[in-house]
């Protein structure tokens, strides 16, 4: 695992170019034959408000070997999926003003024709939040705390 460093993202090459933003990524995913290499060639988005939810996500994804960027503003992950839309993104949507349910369709908007995994995290389970989630474009509501096998499993299915 490489340094983390701030950057943007190419949709191009997926590769990391200098900019200067709030995001970071873990590193730039290169061209590999094994599964674990193939693995990082998958990016995925993580945005929470929390630093350190962002930072121990980015940690956990980075040691399953996908390719991380984190970001703490809603915005910026817009911004960032403008560049190049990642393969996944977690977003929590705990936040005081439901941003995370804008986010998705927004997200849903960039991707047009093109898959990308939205998954909805939140200390909100009731059914309610449940639907609200889905009907915003996730396609995945989960309520924290969220095992590693869990992200592990729905990953590497997605991935495969």
């Amino acid at each position: 695992m490489t340094d983390t460093m701030k950057t943007g993202w190419t949709d191009t090459s997926r590769a990391s170019t200098p900019a200067v933003t709030g995001a970071e990524i873990s590193h730039s995913p290169n061209l590999g034959t094994t599964k674990a290499e193939a693995m990082r060639h998958k990016c995925v988005l993580i945005v929470d408000r929390d630093r350190e939810a962002l930072d121990g996500l980015t940690y956990l994804l980075e040691s399953m070997g996908y390719g991380v960027i984190a970001t703490a503003d809603t915005r910026e992950a817009l911004e960032i999926a403008e560049r190049g839309l990642p393969d996944a993104v977690l977003i929590d949507i705990g936040s005081p003003h439901l941003e995370g349910l804008s986010v998705a369709h927004g997200l849903r908007e960039i991707a047009g024709n093109r898959p990308l995994l939205l998954i909805a995290l939140t200390g909100w389970g009731q059914p309610q939040y449940r639907e609200m989630a889905l009907s915003a474009g996730f396609d995945v509501h989960w309520v924290k705390p969220v095992s590693a096998d869990q992200i592990n499993f729905l990953l590497s299915m997605t991935f495969v």
